[in-house]
């Protein structure tokens, strides 16, 4: 029973919109496209090894309440929803757990597997990382 299961939550991950398979460089171009509906300088850069997928929206000044919304609305995204539903059983069905958002200012950052997310404060070292992510991409 759990192997024709597991056939049908794979072909859902085939979906081009969200498709998590055929490798990070796929992977972040494909939320790049996404992401740029909204951020036009925005950059992604998929971690399999570290679970994670970061993007840059390469935006500056946007306040935390504005953040807020923004992240509320991801959880409608179908790639979001990919996300949770890949790492909803106990076989993994992709390697990333983390969604980190980056604002410069702040960044949210969301766990695939408890449906949580925080917004935090941008450290040097993560301001740092941003800025050069923007800068190397442009």
């Amino acid at each position: 029973m759990r192997l024709p299961l597991a056939f049908v939550l794979i072909s859902f991950l085939q979906v081009p919109a969200c498709d998590l398979t055929g490798g990070s460089e796929n992977l972040q171009k494909r939320i790049e496209m996404q992401l740029r509906q909204y951020f036009p300088n925005a950059h992604a850069l998929a971690l399999p090894e570290e679970g994670a997928i970061f993007a840059a929206t390469c935006t500056q000044g946007l306040g935390k309440p504005l953040i807020e919304r923004m992240v509320a609305e991801l959880e409608r995204e179908r790639g979001i929803q990919q996300l949770h539903l890949a790492r909803l059983f106990p076989v993994k069905l992709s390697p990333y757990r983390f969604f980190v958002l980056h604002f410069g200012d702040y960044y949210a950052r969301l766990d695939a597997e408890t449906k949580q997310y925080w917004i935090v404060p941008s450290g040097n070292p993560d301001r740092t990382q941003y800025m050069q992510l923007c800068k190397s991409k442009q």
